[in-house]
C-alpha cells in the first residue's frame, strides 16, 4: 500500500521535522492490532489457569478426534437440532434445582447457551439462586415459549447437515466478490528537542477492500482504497493523543475500537455496495455486530459515545442498503467468543457416546470447537464439492446488546422511553434492534483439526430469498474464490495452526495491514 508523502508539521513556533510515516508505523514503538471483539461483562479469570485448562481440553478434544468425536459427529448428522437444544436446556434445569454441587456449573451454561446464544428473554428462562442461608435453587422455565422461541431461531433439519455446491444457485455467471478489513496501528512521533527527546503517541487506523473479478474464465483481484482522505475520513482514521486526556482508559480502549467499527462501516457502504461495480456478496473481515453495542454506551456523553452512536448509525445504513439492493453482507469472525455450538456438542457426547466426559469444566469456545468436529480427513479440499456444516442460528442485535436479559422483549418500548428522554436520539439503536438478525453457522472445509475455521454470520431480510438460498449462496462464493491460509493469526503451537478464510477476506486483511507490499 502506497505510503503518504513526506508532511511538515507547521503548529510550533519550534524548529520543525518532517514527518516520515513508513518510519513512524514500522518504528520500534509500533505495534498493529486486528479487529477484536470486546465484552464488557468477562468475567475475572486466571490466565495461567485458564491457559491450563485450555490446553488440557484442548488436547484431550483432539485426542479423541478419530474416536469420540468421529461417533458425535456421525450421530450428529441424523439429530433434530431444535429438539437437542430444548432437551439440552431441560437437562440443565434438573442438573440445577437437584441442588448437585454442579449448579453454579449450569446456570452458567444456561446463560451461555440460552441467554447469550440463543437470545431467549429473560422472561421465558430465569435461574434464580439459593436466598441467603439457604440452599434450594429454581429456574423459571415456560416450556412452550422456549420450544417456539428455538423453532424459529434455529434452521436446518439436522445439527450437523451435509451442503452440496451448486452451479446455478448465482445463475451462469459467478458472482462479484469483495471483502473488507480495517487495522490500527499505534506508534508516535518522535519529537526531538535540545536536551531529551520523546514521542507523542497516536492511533492510526486503515480500512481496505477488494474485489475478486472473473475474466476469461479467471479470477483476478481489484485492491480498492479510498485515495483523497478527507474530514470526515481522518476523523476516524486518526485518534489523537487528546483522546487518552479526556478518556479512562477503558473507555479509550473502547472508544478506538469504535472508532475501527466506524472506519469499515463507511468503507463497506462508500466503496463496496455503493461502487459502480458493487458486489453481490461481502465477505467482511470480523463480526456484522459492533464492538459497543450497549445502549447505556451509546448515550455517554463523550468521545466514546460519539463513536458508539456513528457506528451504530453506519452499521444501519449498511444495512439498509444491502436489503433494498439484496447484496448478501456476510461477517467472517475469527475471534469468535460465543460457546453456543461447543457448550451442546460437549453435552451431547457426555449424555450419548462418553459418559466421562466433561460437561462445563470449560468448554473450548465454538470456533474451536467446530475446527475439530467438522475437520475430515475425507474432505476434497481442490473443488469444495460437498461440506458439513452446522445448523444455522439466528442472532440479533438485541441479543449482542443483552436487551433480553435487562428487561421484557415483549415490553421493550417501554424500556426504549426511558431512554428517549435523555439528550441523544436513540431511533438509529431501536431500529438497529428491529432489523438487525444474522445466521450463523460453520462450514467444515478442513482437513484436520489444526486448520482453524471462521464462523460465517450473514445479514438477512425477506428479501434475499430463504434463510437456506442465502446459505447456499454463502458456499457456493467460497467455493468461487477458494480459501487461503491466514498465518497472521495463527496460536503459538509446535504445530502450525492457521486459519482458513475467504481468498478475497485474507486479500483485504493484507491491504489493510501497513506491512503489505
Amino acid at each position: 500500500m502506497p505510503r503518504e508523502p513526506k508532511i511538515t508539521h507547521f503548529d510550533s513556533d519550534q524548529p520543525q521535522f518532517e514527518w516520515d510515516f513508513n518510519d513512524v508505523i514500522h518504528g520500534p514503538s509500533a505495534t498493529v492490532l486486528s479487529r477484536k471483539p470486546t465484552d464488557e461483562h468477562a468475567p475475572e479469570y486466571s490466565p495461567i489457569d485458564q491457559t491450563a485448562e485450555y490446553m488440557r481440553r484442548a488436547v484431550k478434544m483432539e485426542e479423541a478426534w478419530e474416536t469420540t468425536i468421529q461417533k458425535a459427529r456421525e450421530a450428529l448428522l441424523k439429530v433434530d437440532p431444535r429438539d437437542l437444544y430444548f432437551r439440552f436446556l431441560q437437562d440443565a434445569k434438573r442438573e440445577i434445582e437437584s441442588g448437585i454441587s454442579q449448579a453454579e456449573r449450569y446456570s452458567k451454561l444456561l446463560d451461555i447457551v440460552a441467554l447469550r446464544g440463543l437470545g431467549l428473554s429473560s422472561e421465558y428462562l430465569q435461574v434464580r439462586r439459593p436466598r441467603r442461608g439457604g440452599m434450594r435453587w429454581h429456574v423459571d422455565f415456560n416450556a412452550d415459549a422456549i420450544r417456539e422461541h428455538i423453532s424459529t431461531h434455529i434452521i436446518g433439519e439436522h445439527f450437523l447437515n451435509p451442503m452440496e455446491a451448486s452451479a446455478t444457485v448465482w445463475g451462469d455467471v459467478p458472482p462479484l466478490v469483495g471483502a473488507s478489513d480495517v487495522s490500527q496501528h499505534r506508534s508516535a512521533v518522535p519529537i526531538p528537542a535540545r536536551f531529551f527527546k520523546r514521542s507523542v503517541p497516536f492511533v492510526l487506523n486503515n480500512a481496505a477492500g477488494t474485489l475478486l473479478k472473473w475474466q476469461a474464465g479467471r479470477s483476478k483481484f481489484e485492491p480498492i482504497f479510498n485515495p483523497k482522505p478527507d474530514e470526515n475520513l481522518i476523523r476516524w482514521m486518526l485518534i489523537d493523543p487528546s483522546y487518552q486526556d479526556d478518556l479512562e482508559p477503558e473507555d479509550y480502549e473502547r472508544c478506538i475500537a469504535s472508532a475501527m467499527d466506524v472506519g469499515q462501516y463507511k468503507f463497506d457502504l462508500e466503496f463496496l455496495m455503493k461502487s459502480d461495480q458493487p458486489p453481490e456478496i461481502i465477505f467482511r473481515d470480523g463480526s456484522l455486530f459492533p464492538q459497543d453495542a450497549y445502549l447505556d454506551n451509546y448515550i455517554l456523553e463523550s468521545r466514546r459515545g460519539d463513536f458508539t452512536r456513528e457506528a451504530i448509525r453506519d452499521l444501519l445504513s449498511c444495512l439498509l442498503y444491502a436489503q433494498e439492493m439484496k447484496f448478501i453482507y456476510c461477517g467472517v469472525s475469527k475471534n469468535v467468543q460465543l460457546k453456543v455450538y461447543s457448550t451442546i456438542v460437549d453435552w451431547f457426547i457426555a449424555k450419548e457416546i462418553d459418559n466421562n466426559w466433561e460437561v462445563g469444566n470449560y468448554t473450548l469456545n465454538d470456533g474451536q470447537a467446530m475446527s475439530i468436529l467438522l475437520a475430515s480427513p475425507a474432505f476434497v479440499a481442490e473443488n469444495l464439492q460437498q461440506v458439513i456444516t452446522t445448523c444455522l442460528i439466528r442472532r440479533s442485535f438485541t441479543t449482542r446488546a443483552n436487551l433480553n436479559t435487562r428487561t421484557k422483549l415483549s415490553d421493550i418500548e417501554t424500556y426504549f422511553r426511558r431512554y428517549q428522554q435523555r439528550e441523544y436520539d436513540i431511533n438509529p439503536f431501536r431500529s438497529l434492534c428491529e432489523k438487525a438478525h444474522v445466521y450463523m453457522f460453520f462450514i467444515g472445509h478442513s482437513k484436520s483439526p489444526s486448520q482453524q475455521l471462521p464462523r460465517y454470520e450473514f445479514f438477512y431480510a425477506d428479501s434475499l430469498g430463504s434463510v437456506q438460498q442465502v446459505a447456499e449462496k454463502v458456499f457456493a462464493a467460497l467455493r468461487y474464490c477458494g480459501r487461503t491460509n491466514d498465518k497472521d493469526h495463527s496460536f503459538m503451537s509446535d504445530k502450525e495452526i492457521t486459519y482458513l478464510l475467504p481468498s478475497v477476506t485474507q486479500h483485504a486483511h493484507l491491504l489493510s495491514n501497513p506491512d503489505y507490499s
